[in-house]
């Protein structure tokens, strides 16, 4: 059994949402050491538990239930910073980067199947670093990272559990349509009215315009998306779209842990 596709515009099918563009590139590029890498990172316990999973979802796309065993690991590596050559678990620069996105990604893929639809995730954390890892990784990354998060909204947005975390799936989604070449195409300014949607039937009055409960852990790598959309919008000529992603970036580049 899987989600119902959530009801969105036609501006959503600009994006042509996918997950396997994503996963067809990154999966071939983890290899058996890197998995194992991952599957070590809660201090060499049950290392092969965890690694069982992990190769059925790289080998053959099937989706793990989100036990300890692989979510533990898992986790662990979505926190992982791989510009800090101390930080432990993980690994630095671009390998490190691929065991992240592996581990986001994975851990934003198997929510479309039942019995990980009541499991918690810090979505927005997992999310901006998903997308800092997609960025770091570079072009071949930004496209189908785009189409990744594009079908995040359009499969993970209905459920219950997702709730209100949907916002930052349409966040990572305008990042990095910002960085495509061919930048931002009519379907951006329904993207950036959805992203307003989501923020106001949230913020429950609050001032800041992202909710403080939803941000997460990870406030200042969201800042970071936020000067970045703000400063592609301060080299473009001025329309609505290009407004409206510099009104999303001001007010996301202001996001910091209180």
């Amino acid at each position: 059994m899987e989600l119902e596709p959530t009801r969105v515009e036609q501006w959503l099918r600009g994006f042509d949402p996918n997950p396997d563009a994503l996963l067809d590139l990154l999966l071939p590029q983890i290899d058996d050491y890197m998995l194992r890498e991952i599957a070590f990172a809660d201090y060499g316990r049950d290392v092969e538990r965890h690694l069982a999973p992990l190769k059925l979802f790289r080998d053959e796309r099937v989706l793990p239930v989100l036990d300890w065993h692989p979510a533990e690991v898992l986790e662990l590596i979505r926190w992982s910073e791989p510009e800090d050559k101390n930080w432990k678990p993980g690994g630095e620069g671009r390998y490190g980067h691929l065991l992240r996105a592996f581990a986001c990604s994975t851990l934003l893929r198997v929510r479309e199947r039942t019995e990980n639809w009541d499991t918690y995730d810090s979505y927005g954390d997992t999310t901006v670093q998903l997308e800092r890892s997609i960025v770091a990784l570079g072009a071949p990354f930004i496209s189908p990272g785009a189409r990744f998060f594009a079908w995040c909204i359009e499969r993970l947005s209905s459920s219950k559990e997702v709730g209100d975390n949907k916002l930052f799936f349409g966040l990572a989604l305008l990042s990095l349509t910002t960085k495509l070449p061919d930048a931002i195409g009519e379907e951006v300014v329904p993207l950036c009215e959805w992203i307003d949607g989501v923020v106001s039937a949230t913020s429950y009055g609050e001032q800041a315009w992202i909710p403080w409960h939803l941000v997460g852990l990870k406030s200042e790598a969201w800042a970071k998306v936020g000067e970045e959309l703000r400063g592609w919008s301060e080299t473009q000529q001025q329309s609505d779209r290009v407004t409206w992603v510099g009104l999303i970036g001001n007010s996301l580049a202001e996001t910091r842990n209180g």
